[in-house]
This record gives C-alpha cells, sequence and structure tokens, in this order.
C-alpha cells in the first residue's frame, strides 16, 4: 500500500472535484494516461454529461492508496502512458 500520509500531502490544496486535466496536472501525467486508469484499472469517477468526467478527492486517494497493487497487462506497470 503506498503511503498515506503523502497521499495526503499530494491531495491536501487539490479541489474536492477535479477535471481530468486538473487530475492529470496535479499528478504530472497526461490527461489520456487519468481516462485510462479510469477504463481499465478502477480510478473512480463521476459522470456529470457525455463524456465529461470529475474526479473526487475520496475516489482519487483510494486508487492511490491501492494503485501500486495494480499491473498493466504488457509492461506489469501502471504508466503514464
Amino acid at each position: 500500500m503506498n503511503d498515506p500520509d503523502a497521499i495526503e500531502a499530494l491531495l491536501e490544496d487539490a479541489p474536492e472535484v477535479m477535471t481530468t486535466e486538473e487530475l492529470a496536472d496535479l499528478l504530472k501525467v497526461k490527461p489520456a494516461t487519468v481516462a485510462r486508469w479510469s477504463r481499465d484499472f478502477g480510478l473512480k469517477s463521476v459522470s456529470i454529461g457525455f463524456r465529461l468526467k470529475r474526479f473526487t478527492k475520496k475516489n482519487v486517494r483510494e486508487f492511490l492508496a491501492h494503485s501500486d497493487e495494480l499491473s498493466d497487462n504488457t509492461t506489469g506497470e501502471v504508466s503514464d502512458g
């Protein structure tokens, strides 16, 4: 499991609800990576319209806490795509 204190520090100043782009900026990955994590690895989102998703701090926290347990079928790692 990832370090809960590090996760809290990362999310401390983040808004309660984030767009794909905001979350990608926070995690220093591409928006396509966030979309893939949502689609393929269980990062939960809230749909607010056609192709519009938002990510809550709670769901991001849960995903990050367990992200080291996830693996990409091709490389064995979760990457920033």
